[in-house]
């Protein structure tokens, strides 16, 4: 599963540029989390410490609009979200939860930076 991971990450912009073995190398500092179907991973608003690739189960994009969540999208396994809020050092756009139980790769603010200046 690393090397597909691997993958995964050289289709994300801010990565495409980055050697394979140095993908294979962040890779070994992932960590694998479980979520609970009806839990959140993170809120809109909440400062941004991870980043995130969805190993199984799928999430639901919610974005709040005059005080109510609203779904704007769905990702499933090998998609990643989270980026935005590392990279621009803003608050998460928008609140992920997910729609089923997960298990997702977790990449802390530190290491997604490491791997950005490799």
């Amino acid at each position: 599963m690393k090397n597909n991971l691997s993958e995964i990450l050289s289709q994300i912009p801010a990565l495409s540029e980055v050697d394979s073995d140095d993908l294979e190398e962040i890779t070994n500092k992932v960590k694998l989390k479980n979520f609970s179907i009806d839990s959140f991973v993170f809120h809109q608003g909440d400062k941004g410490e991870n980043f995130y690739v969805i190993k199984s189960g799928k999430v639901e994009i919610l974005k709040k609009v005059d005080d109510k969540e609203k779904q704007v999208a769905v990702l499933y396994p090998d998609n990643f979200f989270g980026e935005a809020a590392l990279i621009n050092d803003n608050p998460r756009n928008a609140s992920i939860k997910c729609l089923e139980d997960c298990e997702l790769y977790v990449f802390n603010k530190q290491d997604f930076f490491d791997f950005l200046y490799l």
